[in-house]
């Protein structure tokens, strides 16, 4: 996955945060090509887990402090997003060795943060532009 300028949503925090979820996710297709999957699948998955918390509080942070009408749809989306990858970590940590989980990650995960960014944090962006917030 690569980032654009198009997933930009000209926050700056938010986009470097952004940027960070992407390079881990990459570097685990990377290590799945190189079939490394399993060794790196659980460092990756605790990283996504903890950074996705930490990039969602500052997401919401925003979005209270300048009272974007879409918040509660948008923390909705944090909330299902963290229901099924914290299912996704479990199902890991039951069977570790199993391929499938990794290539679940990789597919939700990756279609997660692509679809979200280009569109639920995109209409985030242009409401905080507005409001000042760079």
């Amino acid at each position: 996955m690569r980032w654009t300028a198009q997933m930009a949503t000209g926050i700056s925090r938010v986009d470097a945060q952004h940027k960070e979820l992407i390079r881990q996710v990459n570097e685990l297709l990377n290590a799945m090509r190189a079939g490394k999957g399993r060794q790196v699948i659980g460092d990756v998955l605790a990283f996504l887990g903890r950074y996705a918390e930490e990039h969602f509080a500052t997401e919401e942070a925003l979005m209270r402090r300048h009272e974007y009408p879409g918040y509660g749809e948008h923390k909705a989306i944090h909330e299902a997003f963290k229901r099924d990858f914290g299912a996704l970590a479990a199902e890991y940590d039951r069977s570790p060795e199993k391929l499938s989980v990794t290539i679940q990650v990789q597919r939700r995960v990756l279609d997660w943060l692509r679809n979200h960014i280009l569109n639920t944090d995109q209409k985030m962006g242009v409401f905080l532009r507005e409001k000042g917030v760079a």
